[in-house]
Order: structure tokens, then sequence, then C-alpha cells
């Protein structure tokens, strides 16, 4: 079983990582100029991995 510290490395680690992934997949690592309606997907995007990542947190510190 891991420990409370465990979890939440775990939590973070997946967030990193779906993050690196949508971005890749939005296009926002490329050369190209992004689009005005990608730029607000990925700010959408960053919020709930902002309010995931918070809530994650809280969680683990509570319980």
């Amino acid at each position: 079983m891991l420990s409370k510290l465990g979890i939440l490395i775990t939590i973070l680690v997946l967030v990193f990582i779906f993050f690196i992934v949508i971005s890749f997949g939005a296009g926002a690592f490329s050369k190209k100029e992004i689009k005005s309606e990608t730029k607000r997907y990925l700010k959408s995007v960053n919020i709930l991995l902002t309010v995931i990542t918070v809530v994650g947190i809280i969680l683990v510190l509570f319980l």
C-alpha cells in the first residue's frame, strides 16, 4: 500500500503526463503558430489540471 506521499507523487506524475500528452496532441510544442481556439482549449485544460491537482493535494493531506 502506498503512503500519503506516494499517492501525492503518483497524482502529480499522472497530471504531468496528461499535460504533456494533451499539449503535444494540440500542437503546443510545434513551431507553427497556434490558433486562438487551441490556446483557449489549452488554457481550459490547464485550469482542469490545476483543479485536479489541488483536490488531490487536499484529499491526501486531510485523509
